[in-house]
C-alpha cells in the first residue's frame, strides 16, 4: 500500500488539496483530476484550473464543512484512473510557527507518472527486477524509497502556509 498522512489547514482551497496530493506523491499534474464528495464532483476541464462555487469564489476545505471520518475521493489522470481516498482523520489547533501543510507520515515511493494505473503499476513492480529501464527514466525507481523529508521540501517550497 502506498500512503501519505497530510496535516492541512482548513482555510486551503481544493486546488491547493490537488497540489499537495500531487506533489506527495510526485506527481508532475499532467493530467486533470476531480474530488467526489457529497454526491458533488468538483473537477477540471483543463490542468491548472481552479475548482470554484457558482458565485466564482475558490472552494476551501472549511466550505466543505467535514466531519470526522468523512472521505472525499480524490481521482487523476483520468486515462490511468488513480483512485485516491482522502479521509478526515482528526480536527486539530494549528501549532505556531509551523507551516502547513505539512507531511507527517507515508509508506512507499509514489508510481511513476503515466505507468498506466494500478494495472500498468503492478506489472512494473513484477518486471522491475528483471529490466533494464536506463533508456526510460525508470533506472532509479525504487517503489519502496519514501522521504518524507523531500515531499516537506517540496510543499515548503510552493505551498507554506505559516500559522499565526
Amino acid at each position: 500500500m502506498i500512503w501519505r498522512r497530510l496535516l492541512v489547514p482548513a482555510q486551503m482551497t481544493l486546488y491547493d488539496l490537488h497540489r499537495t496530493v500531487q506533489i506527495a506523491f510526485g506527481w508532475e499534474d499532467y493530467h486533470l483530476h476531480a474530488f467526489k464528495l457529497h454526491g458533488r464532483e468538483y473537477s477540471t476541464t483543463r490542468t491548472g484550473e481552479r475548482h470554484r462555487d457558482p458565485s466564482g469564489n475558490e472552494i476551501r476545505l472549511a466550505d466543505l464543512q467535514l466531519r470526522l471520518r468523512q472521505r472525499i475521493i480524490y481521482e487523476y489522470d483520468f486515462g490511468d484512473m488513480w483512485v485516491h481516498e482522502i479521509r478526515v482523520e482528526a480536527k486539530v489547533g494549528r501549532q505556531n510557527g509551523k507551516t502547513y501543510p505539512t507531511c507527517i507520515g507515508g509508506a512507499r515511493a509514489g508510481p511513476p507518472e503515466d505507468v498506466g494505473g494500478p494495472f500498468g503499476y503492478y506489472a512494473l513492480l513484477v518486471r522491475l527486477p528483471e529490466d533494464d529501464y536506463e533508456d526510460d527514466g525508470l533506472s532509479t525507481y525504487d517503489a519502496e524509497r519514501f522521504s518524507r523529508r523531500k515531499v516537506n521540501a517540496a510543499l515548503k517550497g510552493e505551498l507554506a502556509m505559516a500559522a499565526p
